[in-house]
């Protein structure tokens, strides 16, 4: 094998390794979530059931999947996740700022969300 053969084969698997590198650690929320929006998983770390939900929807309920079972989620927008105590008049709620995650919520307030608005 020569050199020029040699360097390219290097090139290659050095590309190659960086590839699935950065394919692994890239967490699935950044290729999913689109701006505008919080999504939500049922798992931690962006796993399982998905939605995303977007400020010009409205007032919505979560899907049965994700009903007090968010286990993550990332917002590119502001917003409120709600508990219902009492429908219509005692909630809690969280306020949600464009930027937030969490990769584990289920331990927090994950564990209650109800609905989501776009203020609380």
């Amino acid at each position: 094998m020569n050199r020029t053969t040699h360097r390219t084969r290097a090139a290659a698997l050095a590309g190659a390794i960086a590839l699935v590198t950065l394919a692994c650690t890239t967490p699935p929320a950044t290729a999913q979530a689109r701006a505008g929006d919080i999504c939500l998983w049922s798992g931690r770390n962006y796993s399982g059931a998905h939605w995303c939900w977007n400020p010009g929807n409205g007032y919505v309920d979560v899907p049965p999947a994700l009903h007090d079972n968010v286990g993550s989620f990332q917002a590119h927008a502001d917003g409120c996740f709600i508990n219902w105590i009492h429908v219509p008049d005692r909630k809690e709620t969280r306020i949600v700022r464009n930027g937030d995650y969490r990769r584990v919520y289920d331990n927090d307030f994950g564990g209650k969300i109800d609905a989501v608005a776009p203020r609380c």
